[in-house]
């Protein structure tokens, strides 16, 4: 192999995200631990996109820009990239999952994630400004705060859920259940605080921590059955990096590409694409979720957002069934015409208002794999958004719900007009299935590409321990884990899985 050595590590993370950064910061905490952290993205300076918007996503340069495979029409696919990755440009919601996600989780043998052994390490994480009790952390380095001042249009909102048996919750990370309430966030003074700028922020001046930006892990090195080490490109040319341990926490779209550059993963597929198969495990790059969304745009009146403000400030949790808080609705307001491009033009220069559905338990899987052996050939992402019956009939009621909440007085008092929905959609139900499978959007949410599970289980990567099954050495650590999406947005979880592995990996 071409390319300098470069050895003398203890560990090396490959992804510097919301799992990578905080894993790799605990594990420095440990003096005599040589730790490199490598990232695909630059360094984030903070002037790439302008001020901050809080909510806003941040889109340009600082994305791997995918696409989907799905369909006729790609439909764009981000993820991070960047120092701090999907944390760093995400809309900066610190939403965990409920309980019952965890569970479930354990009860698929997974029994080291159930919600009690998981909790610990979500207080740890947190310091919340807001709500104390033995339920909330305040010592850790994520900051949660929700947003105090009110709108009228965020009191309408809430005005129109309790019209629609959702009750004010003051606090939706301790009290699962449907209800509408302030949404917490991970920001400080207004701006997003990703893992870069908590977790590392903090070790950045520990002697046995290195972060590699721009370098791009190009595949695993073994001997054997064990890695030791990777291959990255770094200032435009390889560089064989070897370690005692490897840790993958590229996100649930490069871990798996990863993973199959290296000869991990469906053993006939790799073969197809030259790769010498070295562990055969079909799970990797299969069982792809996200949470579908579906959003519906209005014109408010003049002078009640202004660009600039949040983005969210208000959301509700609801069920379709009675039973089940699967579906999340967001209020999103002051979101610039520039920011929706297919919309803009409907609203004639004044910031837009919204309010989306996410189904937050989806049953629909994709994949994500390679096209081919070389590493820089996007990869195929397969979505299968909603194409369980299931969920198309669960965001058809959602959509239902988000038409009475803009239909509200409250409400409807305040828009100028809603656009491209209407009455008739909603109310006749081949209209609407249309609709949904029409305006259904992916959330950038991907997990489950290399999921946790016992080696019995056909489709399982990693053990509950997060070690990749038949490779020593090994471990992935980010969404591509999770066996299921978990019924919220997922950087909190992120975050949490880095503090679970540090503690098993120090």
């Amino acid at each position: 192999m071409t390319g300098e050595p470069h050895s003398g590590w203890d560990d090396v993370v490959v992804g510097a995200g919301s799992a990578g950064a905080t894993l790799a910061s605990r594990l420095s905490e440990q003096p005599g631990r040589r730790v490199l952290l490598v990232e695909a993205g630059p360094e984030r300076t903070g002037t790439e996109s302008g001020p901050e918007q809080l909510g806003r996503p941040t889109l340009a340069g600082l994305n791997w820009d995918y696409q989907t495979a799905d369909g006729e029409r790609p439909v764009p696919y981000r993820v991070g990239r960047v120092v701090g990755g999907s944390s760093a440009v995400n809309g900066a919601i610190a939403l965990r999952g409920i309980p019952a996600d965890f569970d479930e989780w354990a009860a698929a043998g997974n029994p080291e994630w159930a919600w009690w052994k998981v909790l610990p390490y979500f207080l740890r994480l947190e310091t919340d400004h807001d709500v104390t009790g033995p339920d909330h952390g305040d010592r850790g380095p994520v900051p949660i705060r929700r947003l105090a001042a009110t709108t009228p249009i965020s009191d309408a909102f809430v005005d129109a859920c309790r019209g629609q048996g959702l009750p004010p919750v003051a606090d939706l990370n301790g009290t699962p259940t449907p209800g509408v309430g302030p949404l917490p966030t991970n920001s400080r003074h207004g701006r997003r605080m990703d893992t870069a700028e908590t977790y590392l922020a903090a070790a950045r001046g520990r002697p046995n921590l290195t972060v590699w930006p721009d370098t791009t892990a190009l595949r695993l090195l073994g001997d054997g059955s064990r890695v030791i080490g990777v291959e990255v490109r770094r200032d435009g040319r390889p560089v064989r990096v070897e370690a005692d341990r490897v840790t993958v926490c590229a996100g649930a779209v490069n871990s798996p590409l990863l993973l199959q550059r290296s000869g991990i993963g469906p053993a006939d597929r790799l073969t197809a694409l030259g790769i010498r198969p070295w562990v055969d495990l079909p799970g990797v790059g299969a069982n792809l979720s996200d949470h579908p969304l579906l959003g519906v745009w209005a014109v408010p009146q003049a002078g009640l957002c202004r660009t600039g403000d949040p983005w969210h400030s208000m959301v509700a949790r609801a069920t379709s069934d009675g039973v089940d808080p699967d579906l999340m609705v967001f209020l999103n307001c002051n979101v610039a015409p520039e920011d929706v491009p297919t919309l803009g033009p409907m609203l004639r220069g004044r910031p837009g208002v919204s309010v989306a559905v996410m189904l937050m338990s989806s049953d629909s899987r994709g994949s994500v794999h390679l096209r081919d052996a070389a590493p820089d050939t996007p990869p195929e992402i397969r979505l299968n958004l909603a194409r369980e019956p299931r969920d198309e009939q669960r965001l058809m009621t959602g959509a239902r719900l988000v038409w009475s909440l803009l239909r509200a007085p409250a409400m409807r008092g305040l828009l100028d007009r809603v656009l491209l929905w209407t009455d008739r959609m909603v109310a006749e139900e081949p209209l609407l299935r249309r609709a949904v499978r029409t305006f259904t959007a992916p959330s950038w949410h991907p997990t489950g590409t290399a999921r946790m599970g016992p080696a019995d289980d056909p489709g399982a990567v990693v053990d509950q321990f997060l070690r990749v099954h038949g490779v020593d050495g090994l471990r992935v650590v980010d969404a591509s884990v999770l066996p299921a999406v978990p019924r919220a947005t997922p950087n909190l979880t992120c975050v949490m899985l880095g503090e679970r592995a540090a503690d098993w990996m120090c």
